[in-house]
């Protein structure tokens, strides 16, 4: 654990959990402190002489405190008698670090007196000691006075004091609160000071832990330690690599109605609200810190609170809260890779996705994120000779969604069963080759269901001149909201023509959903005609809805038809399509005959004025509708022979 994350432990009040970390630190001080006094009495033995044989003595014992590869301790380049003393270039460096090691052995053994394993007296008496040896010592500007490495270095007799034996000292104290902090592992927790019941709940917490850990790949965190400090429980996770991202979990009671208080810190609210909105079952708060002598600085704590029911609720939270932690591993880092793609919204909603799915996002990092997903658009655009440019161009809102989900997906599993990401770089360029070819069929399936609503509006017109629609008012308003559900069918396949060869079935929904419109149209105005309409005129308008309704079957089977060639009919099929256009052009005519028809017949007719408008705007319109379809089925005869199918 870093300085930093040390105190980021501290402010949120757990200094408890920092004691393992202050004797394991104390120790390898100890160890710094002694090699520091072999240097500095080497260096007072090799004054006056030409060589440096004092030093070379010091190599073993330089290795086991760690200092290999710390220039200050190499043996100083010239040493100089004066009045003062002996002149050591670093000496005051080196001593300046032996007192920063003293006050870690120092902090060690006020913190065991913290947690009762040590006597506070005794705490308190050696950090007296400390003080005074501190001002026992005086160097300025290297030179060592006479007499102070002997002072510093001796073991005085009994009743005096030296610094040795106060190190002596502390190092016997961090022993003692060693020894009455025993470790033991729970499922890889370092726990301290639990009993069973204890042991039984960090358990839970590591099985929820573990099962999610392998998850964060190559990326460090997650150490866990455990400690009971008096009537607490508390689990401390180090999450990851951030100076203040730490997560604390305290547990009070430890039968009936036990209390689980999570504490997370974050220099990141919005992971900090993803992490909340995972444990739902916690009522929680937040508030603004500031952790000094960190780069962040400010931070967000905060903190949850669970009442459980009993042990095995409390268990289920504690499960469920570490198998979230690996989630927020570089959650930031993948939400700005997923926004290149999609908004912020999405990306949080795509990482939602794949933390619900135990997929996370450390993998597709891994396989090379944003910069990855960039590539494969461009080698997919290359392939199919598209030009995309975004990813939401090439597959709309929804297919991009779809594709960064099976992304995450691929790469967790992929990297997981030991492959590598260039094999997952090829698995998701064949999923974005499908997806992209997949386009047009998606735009054929949309423009079928689009005629599918205009037929159904046909129909019903149709049965309302049969007679066979009681109630013509609800006819139309049901006729309205069809053709509104066609207006947003257009819409949907205008958002899917993104490239210049799927362009043109813009114009083709629009010139469609001109007949929607006019079916729609005429559907509103049968309501008002009256009942007692000259049979032969309304024989005719029946005629001219067949016709009518005969172009959008034509015009389904049309669509129907290109379906299947785009799936691999043969190309002599083609004849099929253009038998279709061809009865299309048929329909065109009919419908202007039979409009013409009613036409004539309402001039022939003793009819008022109103009852003429209203029968000539409804043949309008069902003459309109064939109109519409033909100029519809002329695109499309341009676009699928001219374009799609070329050779």
């Amino acid at each position: 654990m870093t300085i930093q994350k040390q105190e980021a432990v501290a402010a949120l009040a757990q200094p408890a959990l920092l004691l393992p970390n202050l004797l394991a630190e104390a120790l390898a001080a100890n160890g710094r402190i002694k090699f520091a006094l072999s240097w500095l009495q080497a260096a007072e033995a090799s004054a006056g002489r030409d060589d440096r044989q004092p030093f070379a003595g010091l190599t073993a014992e330089r290795t086991l405190a760690g200092l290999d590869h710390a220039v200050l301790y190499d043996p100083p380049a010239l040493l100089e008698r004066t009045q003062a003393g002996l002149r050591v270039p670093q000496a005051g460096a080196v001593i300046a670090a032996l007192l920063d090691d003293l006050s870690r052995m120092r902090r060690a053994a006020e913190a065991g007196a913290a947690a009762g394993l040590l006597d506070q007296a005794a705490a308190d008496g050696l950090g007296m000691r400390e003080h005074a040896q501190r001002a026992a010592i005086r160097v300025a500007d290297d030179v060592l006075p006479p007499g102070l490495v002997s002072q510093l270095c001796r073991v005085p007799a009994e009743g005096a004091d030296s610094l040795h034996r106060l190190v002596m000292d502390l190092h016997r104290a961090i022993n003692d609160i060693a020894a009455g902090l025993a470790e033991t592992d729970i499922a890889g927790a370092r726990a301290y000071r639990l009993d069973d019941r204890d042991r039984q709940r960090v358990a839970a917490f590591m099985r929820g832990l573990n099962r999610t850990a392998p998850l964060k790949f190559n990326h460090p965190g997650l150490a866990t330690n455990a400690m009971r400090d008096g009537p607490r429980l508390i689990i401390q996770n180090d999450l990851g690599t951030t100076d203040a991202h730490v997560l604390i979990v305290q547990i009070e009671g430890r039968d009936e109605a036990p209390r689980l208080s999570v504490l997370h810190s974050d220099i990141h609210r919005q992971r900090l609200e993803f992490f909340q909105n995972r444990l739902p079952a916690l009522t929680w708060t937040q508030s603004s810190r500031h952790l000094p002598g960190s780069e962040q600085g400010q931070f967000t704590l905060a903190t949850g609170i669970l009442q459980a029911a009993d042990l095995p609720a409390l268990d289920a939270a504690l499960e469920t809260l570490g198998a979230s932690l690996v989630f927020l591993i570089d959650w930031n880092k993948a939400r700005k890779s997923l926004r290149h793609f999609v908004s912020g919204p999405a990306a949080v909603a795509l990482l939602h996705w794949a933390a619900d799915h135990e997929y996370g996002h450390r993998a597709y990092l891994e396989a090379g994120g944003e910069t990855m997903i960039g590539d494969l658009l461009d080698t997919v655009s290359q392939l199919t000779g598209g030009s995309y440019g975004t990813m939401q161009r090439a597959l709309g809102q929804d297919g991009t969604m779809a594709f960064l989900r099976e992304a995450l997906r691929t790469s967790s599993e992929a990297l997981r069963n030991g492959q590598s990401p260039p094999a997952i770089r090829d698995m998701l360029q064949a999923e974005l080759m499908t997806r992209v070819a997949s386009m047009a069929d998606r735009i054929l399936d949309d423009a079928i269901d689009h005629a599918a609503l205009i037929l159904d509006l046909g129909s019903l017109v149709h049965a309302a001149l049969l007679g066979n629609v009681p109630d013509l008012l609800a006819a139309a308003a049901r006729a309205q909201r069809w053709e509104a559900l066609a207006d947003r069918q257009v819409g949907h396949i205008c958002g899917l023509c993104r490239d210049d060869k799927s362009r043109p079935w813009r114009a083709i929904a629009s010139h469609a959903d001109d007949a929607a419109d006019q079916f729609e149209d005429a559907a509103f105005r049968l309501q008002f005609l009256p009942a007692d309409l000259p049979a032969d005129i309304r024989a005719t308008l029946l005629q001219l809805a067949a016709q009518a309704v005969m172009a959008a079957k034509d015009y389904v089977r049309l669509l129907c038809a290109l379906r299947s060639l785009h799936q691999g009919m043969p190309r002599r099929e083609m004849r099929l399509l253009i038998g279709l256009f061809d009865r299309l052009h048929a329909h065109e005519h009919a419908t202007d005959a039979a409009e013409r028809d009613v036409f004539a017949r309402l001039m022939h007719a003793d009819l008022d004025a109103r009852t003429v408008t209203l029968a000539t705007a409804i043949a309008g319109a069902l003459e309109s509708v064939a109109d519409a379809l033909l100029n519809a089925g002329r695109l499309l005869s341009d676009h699928a022979v001219g374009e799609w199918f070329a050779p």
